[in-house]
């Protein structure tokens, strides 16, 4: 039954169940009876918090449709997707007032107030579904009403993280995270031939969390605060790491960086000043530092989609996203997108006239807006448990990769593949 669960519900949003055993009297949460009667649902959502008695669920079927005596499993299964969606929150689909007249089972029990897309066949809610509860199996309009109350699905990669952690990528398939440990050392792991690597620890003494860009395959550069506020920089190359280096300047909190090509980094940090300032490295080394003005109240992100395009997004004085672009060496903006951050936004570019844009909301959520076709979105709610500003990466056209940290302080990550 949890398998069942954890198969739909939980794999296709951010739900998750959590606390399975004996209940004491006082236990809130779904307390669940196994009695050999009709399984039900005695409310929908959190009115069942707590209430005795308030799922009850059939496990032998002696007595109560006898004929799953022979498919035991797959009743317990079929049954448990049907009741827990009920936990959840969602009604009956034949209770809908668009139903059609081909659905002939009578409406039962609440019907909730909210109708999310059209009248589903499908559904695992609809007793007019001709597969008995939809056989266990969520529709795609299922999937999407759990995505829509509960957020999109997470993993957990484990680690105890202090603030944001930051992703880069160099080639499909291929993921970096970086992160700052509870010992403020640097912390990296990696994805690579479909698998994650164990953590391991790179050292340093970090104040801040770190920022990292790939601009090759096999090339990364990480930087981050040090302890005298200023610019620090490691990278690896052909293999091997480098020691820090420090690059001056004093920054407030987390720097970021991108590279449009091969052999060029652009850092921006917030100073102290709280303005946007600007150092980079190409055919001549390292730039000296430039100001660019502006009232941040955030760390900067950075993305880049061509050689010489550069958009950098940061929280404003009213806690909005603001914008900031170069283009065919010009500056332009800021200007506000909207909003209302807690911390950084991650800024990420999967192709050229592309821009993605996550931050954490003020209700500790991922919210989403992006630029394409030269227009903006409106805001996306992505749901999840926020506990520091998300990091995004991107390794192909229609791929993005969300990290951030959870409520235990581990690292959680999402996953967009031309869907959620």
């Amino acid at each position: 039954m949890r398998d069942a669960v954890a198969r739909t519900w939980e794999a296709r949003s951010g739900v998750r169940f959590t606390g399975w055993g004996t209940c004491p009297a006082t236990s809130s949460g779904i307390r669940i009876t196994i009695s050999d009667t009709g399984p039900h649902v005695k409310a929908l959502g959190n009115r069942l918090n707590g209430m005795a008695q308030g799922m009850v669920l059939n496990f032998t079927f002696n007595n109560w449709s006898t004929s799953c005596r022979s498919q035991l499993q797959y009743c317990i299964d079929a049954i448990a997707v049907h009741e827990f969606g009920h936990a959840m929150g969602f009604a009956h689909e034949q209770n809908r007032p668009d139903r059609p007249s081909t659905c002939t089972e009578p409406a039962q029990g609440s019907s909730g107030d909210w109708l999310i897309g059209p009248w589903d066949l499908s559904s695992v809610m609809n007793y007019c579904n001709p597969q008995w509860n939809g056989n266990g199996n969520l529709s795609a309009t299922d999937q999407e009403g759990a995505r829509l109350t509960y957020g999109v699905t997470w993993e957990s990669l484990g680690g105890g993280l202090v603030g944001s952690p930051s992703a880069t990528s160099w080639g499909s398939g291929h993921l970096d995270i970086y992160v700052r440990g509870t010992d403020n050392a640097l912390w990296h792991r990696w994805f690579g031939n479909n698998a994650w690597s164990g953590w391991e620890s790179l050292g340093g003494t970090l104040a801040s969390e770190p920022a990292a860009v790939a601009w090759s395959e096999g090339r990364i550069d990480v930087f981050a605060r040090g302890t005298d506020g200023s610019l620090i920089h490691k990278w690896h190359d052909n293999g091997v790491w480098s020691g820090w280096e420090s690059l001056g300047g004093q920054i407030v909190g987390k720097p970021a960086v991108v590279s449009w090509a091969p052999g060029h980094l652009d850092v921006y940090v917030r100073g102290t000043d709280n303005g946007l300032h600007h150092r980079w490295f190409g055919t001549n080394g390292w730039s000296d530092w430039e100001w660019l003005g502006g009232e941040l109240t955030s760390e900067p992100s950075v993305a880049s989609w061509a050689e010489g395009r550069i958009d950098v997004f940061a929280r404003g004085t009213d806690g909005s996203l603001l914008h900031k672009w170069y283009d065919t060496g010009t500056w332009f903006g800021w200007e506000s997108l909207g909003g209302t951050l807690v911390g950084g936004p991650s800024a990420v570019s999967w192709g050229a006239g592309h821009l993605d844009v996550y931050v954490r909301g003020a209700d500790n959520a991922l919210h989403h807006r992006w630029f394409g076709n030269n227009a903006w979105s409106g805001w996306e709610w992505l749901g999840g448990e926020l506990t520091s500003a998300p990091s995004a990466a991107s390794w192909g056209t229609g791929r993005l990769d969300v990290f951030y940290r959870g409520p235990d302080t581990s690292l959680r990550h999402s996953w967009f593949n031309n869907g959620w």
